[in-house]
């Protein structure tokens, strides 16, 4: 599948959620606002993923971030991820919610972020890491997300995120939060493993003992993928 096909995909999936018209108006009303959908529909669009996307993760920049944050906060309800950015209902009976990110708060550890292309290089895993401006249909892949889509090869963008907390509040590691997610993925999308990820991950397999902790504070991760790791 093309990027350009891709766009036309996800913009399907995006019109017929309800939160889909206030954004528009939230874009129309803001002429400054770029928002990038990224993540999740992005990514199983171009897996051929058929379901309905169950979340949207929107990365927002423009000087009017904080305004458009507060307009769609009246249209819906807002609440905070686990990382402390806005997720977004757009009603009280809608269970499929937005995270909107501003670019400029994206600070998984590395260096601060100026565009989307600084978020997506610093994604989890490349089939992740593709983007597209909502206004233009201009697509990002810097880590070549599509390709490893295409073929379902879990392929981690990083190897060199700094020990620490995944925010400053936390106790759990953003290393542990980041094997989870990584082993949880490969699983639930029956992804097979880049070798160095792999090697990353069989390296870290003391990080499993975490599980609950994980768990609690995001979701229960899905690990059958493990097997291919301790094999």
């Amino acid at each position: 599948m093309t990027l350009t096909h891709a766009f036309v995909d996800v913009r399907r999936h995006l019109e017929v959620w309800c939160g889909y018209p206030s954004l528009a108006e939230a874009m129309q009303t803001f002429d400054d606002l770029r928002v990038y959908v990224a993540g999740g529909v992005v990514r199983n669009v171009l897996m051929g993923v058929p379901a309905a996307p169950k979340d949207f993760d929107f990365f927002l920049q423009g000087t009017s971030v904080a305004s458009a944050i507060d307009y769609l906060g009246c249209t819906g309800r807002l609440d905070a991820t686990p990382y402390g950015s806005p997720r977004w209902y757009p009603t009280d009976r809608e269970v499929r919610y937005a995270d909107l990110i501003p670019v400029a708060d994206f600070a998984p550890g590395l260096w601060p972020c100026e565009d989307i292309v600084d978020v997506l290089d610093q994604f989890d895993f490349t089939a992740n890491a593709v983007a597209f401006d909502l206004r233009t249909g201009e697509a990002f892949d810097p880590q070549n997300g599509a390709r490893d889509a295409a073929r379902r090869v879990m392929k981690m963008v990083r190897f060199d995120y700094p020990h620490g907390p995944y925010v400053p509040t936390a106790t759990l590691d953003r290393n542990v939060v980041l094997w989870f997610r990584i082993v949880h993925y490969a699983s639930t999308l029956d992804l097979t493993f880049d070798p160095l990820t792999r090697d990353w991950l069989r390296a870290h397999r003391n990080y499993e003992a975490q599980l609950d902790d994980f768990a609690r504070l995001f979701f229960r991760p899905d690990l059958r993928a493990l097997e291919t790791v301790h094999g």
